[in-house]
C-alpha cells in the first residue's frame, strides 16, 4: 500500500506541475526584476513602515506577477517607451487581502474590522534606458470597532506601497 500511495503522490505532483505550466504555454520571459516593496500606513497614533524584498516577472504574452514574500499578485501589463501600466485583475483581490492582513496584524485588536474601499495603482515610469523607477500604490479603507463604552468608532486608513530599487535579474529592459 505504501508504494502505491507514493506513485499516486508522484503522479499528482507531476500533473500539478504540468498544469501550472499550461498558463504560460507559448509565453517567454521578457524580464525578471528584484525590487523592494515598502508598506507604510498611519491610523490614529499607529505608524507602521515595513520593507519587503519583492520580485516582478513580465512575460511576452503581456502577463505579469509581483511576488512579495509568499504573496503573489498576478495580472497583465501594457508597455510603452515611457511607462508600464499594470492591470492586476485577480491580483487586485490578493492585494486587498494582503493589506487587510498587514493592518490587522499591526493593530492586534480582535474587535477591529478592516474594510478596503479602493485601490489605486499607478503606472510604473521608465528611465530613458527602460529601467523602472519607484512608484507608489495606495490601498484606502476604514477601521471600525467598539470603544470601551460600546460605541462604534470608525477611522480611515491609507496604506501606501512604494515599489523601488528595481534591479534586472534576467531578460531585457523595457
Amino acid at each position: 500500500m505504501k508504494k502505491h500511495s507514493r506513485v499516486v503522490f508522484f503522479t499528482a505532483v507531476c500533473l500539478a506541475g504540468f498544469i501550472g505550466q499550461l498558463a504560460a504555454f507559448g509565453a517567454t520571459t521578457n524580464s525578471v526584476w528584484d525590487l523592494s516593496a515598502i508598506f507604510s500606513f498611519k491610523v490614529a497614533k499607529i505608524n507602521v513602515a515595513q520593507t519587503n524584498a519583492a520580485s516582478a516577472v513580465f512575460l511576452s504574452d503581456g502577463t505579469c506577477s509581483l511576488l512579495i514574500s509568499t504573496n503573489e499578485f498576478t495580472g497583465s501589463y501594457t508597455n510603452t517607451a515611457k511607462q508600464i501600466t499594470l492591470i492586476l485583475g485577480e491580483g487586485l483581490t490578493a492585494l486587498k487581502s494582503n493589506a487587510v492582513e498587514l493592518i490587522t496584524e499591526k493593530i492586534d485588536d480582535t474587535n477591529i474590522t478592516v474594510s478596503v474601499k479602493s485601490v489605486k495603482y499607478t503606472t510604473i515610469k521608465l528611465t530613458k534606458d527602460g529601467v523602472p523607477v519607484k512608484e507608489t500604490d495606495t490601498v484606502s479603507g476604514t477601521l471600525s470597532g467598539k470603544n470601551g463604552k460600546g460605541k462604534v468608532k470608525t477611522k480611515s486608513f491609507s496604506l501606501k506601497i512604494l515599489w523601488t530599487d528595481w534591479v534586472k535579474e534576467s531578460g531585457t529592459v523595457f
